[in-house]
């Protein structure tokens, strides 16, 4: 009895403490532990009010650690306008949410949208990964998705975050716009996911490569050599065709490898041009790294990415072999080839079609993270003789 009269003073002890934030603790005596509640006040949203509460309805069904509860105040406030959606977060729990019908009429999901928003509130950042099955992906994701439901590790890091299991400094703070650009972090950092299934995209199990002939592709030489590959398809794991390596040819002083498949595969290979282009040449990169800057900050999307990028002038690299190798803009500073992006393609356009100039090869700032400074790619077209010999004859 005495026991059961320490654990219900100490429950309302919290209970106050919270109170003073705006957060209640949800009482049970015959609860081992207590779910904060944070309330919303969708009062002023108009037409999505009942969007946002469908919204919270997911999130108290798939979190344990806080519950979301409708009341006017409440801790969150949500207003509608014109703009993007976004959401201002003051603390974990607490903050602003507008829906902006920017989205709204370029056909973004409501409820994926109202969900996404909340899910700033409990403490998920921006995740631009472009995948559907990510809540937190948000406008990266194509505009068809209808997914409003968080994946288990977004719901964990909610329950996490509620529990205490993390600190304070964890919990990102500030204004999340639903397009902000500045935080995409797909594979290749700072791009979007593919906007065309290029037939040449081939999966080299931690890497990225390119098909230059029926039975021939090109991927980086640091990269190992797999048992088979994936051919004609931007999604690693579904789609193309799965065809077996039989053989690798690395190049004698450059970062390329040449794989040799067990059979032809009927996808259109990308031509290698004779010459890669002068500084200043727009360009394309597309690959399938890691989804954030930081080394082994998270895995490879399932989807590739692609960046606009550009030929920039090799003093931009360090430790660059000029004649065999490009310089290749970090667009906006902040946005490049990362892990995992290694052997995969940098393409230009040549009469309306994308030719093959180059593969990833390393950063060109000796710099861990990734996007820090331009990277550096093999100049393909500088070793095209080379490649000719070794296939047996490039495609004309």
């Amino acid at each position: 009895m005495f026991r059961r009269q320490l654990l219900r003073a100490a429950t309302a002890a919290l209970a106050a403490v919270l109170a003073a934030t705006g957060m209640q603790v949800a009482t049970d005596t015959s609860a081992s532990a207590a779910a904060r509640t944070v309330y919303y006040d969708a009062s002023r949203a108009g037409e999505f009010r009942t969007n946002f509460d469908q919204a919270a309805t997911i999130w108290n069904s798939r979190v344990s650690n806080v519950q979301l509860v409708a009341r006017t105040p409440g801790n969150v406030t949500i207003y509608v306008d014109s703009g993007w959606p976004r959401a201002q977060v003051s603390g974990l729990g607490s903050g602003r949410v507008w829906m902006g019908w920017t989205a709204v009429n370029q056909g973004y999901d409501r409820t994926r949208i109202a969900t996404h928003e909340l899910g700033h509130i409990l403490g998920l950042p921006d995740r631009r990964t472009g995948l559907c099955t990510d809540l937190m992906s948000g406008s990266s994701a194509p505009v068809s998705c209808r997914n409003a439901n968080p994946s288990a590790a977004e719901a964990a890091r909610v329950n996490q975050l509620f529990a205490g299991g993390l600190a304070a400094s964890e919990v990102p703070t500030g204004t999340f716009s639903w397009n902000d650009t500045d935080d995409i972090s797909p594979q290749v950092v700072n791009g979007r996911p593919a906007s065309e299934n290029y037939p040449w995209m081939v999966y080299v199990s931690g890497c990225t490569g390119t098909l230059i002939k029926a039975n021939w592709a090109v991927t980086a030489k640091h990269c190992g050599t797999p048992s088979s590959v994936r051919v004609g398809s931007v999604n690693r794991s579904s789609g193309g065709t799965v065809v077996s390596v039989i053989r690798a040819v690395n190049h004698p002083s450059v970062d390329v490898k040449l794989l040799q498949l067990s059979s032809s595969v009927s996808y259109a290979p990308a031509p290698i041009p004779t010459t890669s282009g002068a500084v200043g040449t727009a360009t394309r990169i597309i690959g399938w790294g890691q989804t954030c800057a930081p080394r082994g900050c998270g895995g490879a999307p399932i989807v590739a990415n692609e960046l606009d990028t550009s030929i920039v002038a090799d003093s931009r690299c360090l430790g660059i072999n000029g004649p065999y190798e490009i310089c290749t803009n970090n667009t906006n500073g902040n946005a490049g080839a990362c892990y995992g992006d290694s052997g995969g393609p940098q393409v230009r356009r040549i009469n309306g079609a994308w030719a093959l100039i180059g593969a990833t090869s390393r950063a060109g700032n000796n710099n861990s993270t990734c996007a820090t400074g331009p990277s550096i790619y093999v100049d393909l077209p500088s070793i095209r003789s080379w490649i000719n010999t070794q296939v047996g004859g490039l495609p004309v």
